[in-house]
């Protein structure tokens, strides 16, 4: 736990020629420590024109209606936005490629340069003499690497129990070369590390060894194991705890284009746009009765699907059994797509999805209602959305038939949508046995929010300036005896039920699923182990979703966990290591000494400041760059 306010003010009073920040570790010290708490980390900072002008080349531009907060919901239509549409047709420079790909390190560590060994090591010397208040954590130092020794990092941690008394921790890291990985042994590392450690430690027979092996671009195994004596290597222990961290490209929402379950993902941009259409109209935009972008280039007119809502509710249709044999995700993927639609509200929604404009719609559901109060109807809804309530009443005469304004149509469509939507997610994650959803779970509110917009929620008729006053059976009263006997009427069904946030949390879930779809289509392509998808599963959904419009923000969505797999231990036994951590000590009475060999096939450091570290062509196929980090404790 760090707490070391007081000191990074101190260090910023005191040391005027340096720059500072309080805050979580660059990606090299979480490397070297796999620690994530906050540190003062000393460097100079400089201005990386190059590097910011090829950034402002490759980032999308905003359009001008759009909020960069991450915590704001940007439903908005991601199909048609501008900034997307820029992205996807962007010509990304081959530098920035290349260093979204190979560099370790982030865009802003690329700002932080190094100071002189000598000047690090005085600034931590003086900071030892100074007169400070209690604080706890570590400070660290970036150093140039052009000693002797070539000192990359000074660590000074502090243990403060009082003003009078502190117990200091020192620690450095060194580059030690670039290194053919056949030719790096462990017995090699504990003579190094007992040469530093001397004849008056003992050293601890206990070392901890982290292996790093990539399964694929995207997929990346940790196994981590002790072992015990000199004579040991670095062959993989069966009892190795894995952990599998796997980073899907969202590619800020452009993953869609090329996946297999991409029609899925347009079904839920088609809702997410109805919510836009009923938040327009609600709060009088015209933009909410524009022509209709819901059905994209499959739009049809009037007449085709009032012929086709005829033949659903009037034609009788052959069902016959569904049986999935595939043993494949990806192959259930595609079935579902393909499935011939029975139920007939989903049937009924493909089809009012064909509408041009919200007039198409609002007359063809009010088709809908006529025929179901004055025709022989054959196939009678039976799933429990609103709209299919509404037929079956009407069917049963206990309804007339209502007039629906304002919102109405869309609200009424994207209850039948969502419907449908989970049925197909739901039977692929079923059929294929990876999972059970549980959407009512799911569907639950995590934390309750007592603020909502004033246009979240109807209990009422709604104010349509352009399509019409409200009428008295539009929202209200929708249930009416057929003799007119007021004692027989029925509890009404509400034709406005919409709730901005039960929306928002059904659109944050169901993306969030489908997310964990294409994590699964892309862990059965490169690892293929069925036993951990359930794993997965549970893992991923216990976790709070991202927001629908998140999204479109994001590059890369990070699944990660441990799990017990022997069958994974085998694929790692044919890959070589892309990274390595070796962690051994030596401690007597008075002090204790670790030293972590950090090994990777890439270098951890901005190549920039450390040109001195560049190597020459070696005769093995994969070397290490390898990193030293000692770290002496009193006791």
């Amino acid at each position: 736990m760090s707490d070391l306010a007081n000191v990074y003010q101190l260090f910023r009073s005191k040391f005027e020629d340096n720059d500072f920040q309080y805050y979580y570790p660059p990606s090299y010290i979480r490397s070297l420590t796999e620690c994530d708490d906050k540190i003062i980390f000393a460097f100079r900072k400089v201005q990386n024109h190059i590097l910011s002008s090829e950034m402002d080349a490759v980032r999308p531009k905003q359009s001008p209606n759009s909020n960069g907060s991450a915590s704001l919901d940007l439903t908005g239509s991601p199909l048609r936005d501008v900034s997307f549409e820029q992205f996807e047709e962007m010509n990304l420079s081959k530098e920035y490629q290349e260093s979204s790909v190979q560099n370790l390190w982030t865009v802003d560590e690329e700002t932080y340069a190094p100071l002189s060994t000598e000047k690090a090591r005085s600034l931590l010397q003086a900071f030892i003499s100074l007169e400070c208040r209690i604080g706890r954590g570590s400070i660290w130092v970036l150093c140039c690497g052009t000693d002797s020794e070539q000192k990359v990092l000074l660590q000074l941690s502090v243990n403060a129990a009082s003003n009078n008394q502190r117990h200091f921790t020192r620690g450095v890291v060194r580059f030690s070369g670039v290194q053919p990985s056949n030719s790096i042994t462990l017995g090699q590392l504990i003579d190094i590390h007992r040469q530093r450690a001397g004849e008056g430690m003992k050293f601890s027979p206990k070392i901890q060894i982290q292996q790093w092996c990539k399964l694929h671009a995207q997929i990346t195994l940790r196994l981590s194991w002790n072992t015990m004596g000199e004579g040991s290597t670095f062959a993989i222990e069966r009892n190795a705890r894995v952990r599998l961290s796997q980073e899907f490209p969202v590619n800020n929402g452009a993953f869609s284009r090329s996946s297999p379950a991409e029609y899925f993902w347009q079904q839920l941009q088609r809702l997410a746009m109805m919510r836009e259409r009923i938040m327009d109209i609600r709060a009088n935009r015209e933009s909410g009765y524009a022509r209709n972008d819901v059905c994209g280039e499959a739009e049809m007119d009037l007449e085709y699907i009032k012929q086709k809502v005829n033949n659903i509710l009037s034609s009788f249709l052959e069902v016959e059994p569904v049986t999935y044999n595939s043993s494949t995700i990806i192959d259930m993927v595609s079935l579902v797509q393909k499935r011939k639609l029975t139920d007939v509200m989903e049937r009924l929604y493909d089809a009012l999805t064909l509408c041009s404009s919200y007039e198409d719609l609002k007359t063809a559901i009010d088709y809908i209602f006529h025929l179901s109060t004055h025709s022989n109807i054959v196939n009678v809804p039976t799933n429990g959305t609103r709209f299919a309530q509404l037929i079956l009443a009407m069917i049963q005469d206990r309804l007339a038939i209502p007039l629906l304004t304002g919102s109405e149509p869309y609200e009424l469509l994207l209850e039948c949508g969502f419907s449908k939507l989970m049925n197909d997610y739901r039977t692929i994650f079923t059929e294929a046995g990876i999972y059970e959803l549980e959407f009512e779970k799911l569907f639950q509110p995590q934390v309750t929010n007592t603020r909502k917009s004033r246009y979240a929620t109807g209990n009422g008729p709604q104010l349509d300036t352009h399509h019409g006053a409200p009428s008295k059976r539009s929202a209200t009263q929708l249930f009416q005896s057929a003799a007119g006997d007021d004692r027989v009427r029925e509890k009404s069904i509400l034709l406005s039920n919409f709730d901005e946030d039960e929306v928002k949390l059904r659109l944050n879930r169901l993306a969030q699923v489908h997310l964990l779809l294409e994590h699964l289509l892309l862990l059965e392509s490169a690892v293929n182990v069925p036993s951990i998808y359930g794993r997965v599963c549970e893992l991923y959904l216990g976790r709070a979703p991202y927001s629908y419009g998140e999204v479109y923000n994001r590059r890369t969505d990070l699944l990660e966990f441990e799990l017990d797999e022997f069958m994974l231990l085998r694929k790692a036994d044919h890959v070589l290591p892309c990274a390595r951590r070796v962690t051994m000590s030596s401690a007597n009475m008075l002090q204790k000494l670790e030293t972590v060999f950090y090994q990777n096939v890439k270098p951890i450091l901005p190549g920039r400041f450390y040109p001195q570290f560049e190597c020459k062509e070696l005769d093995s196929k994969h070397e290490f760059w390898c990193y030293e980090y000692d770290r002496i404790e009193s006791l």
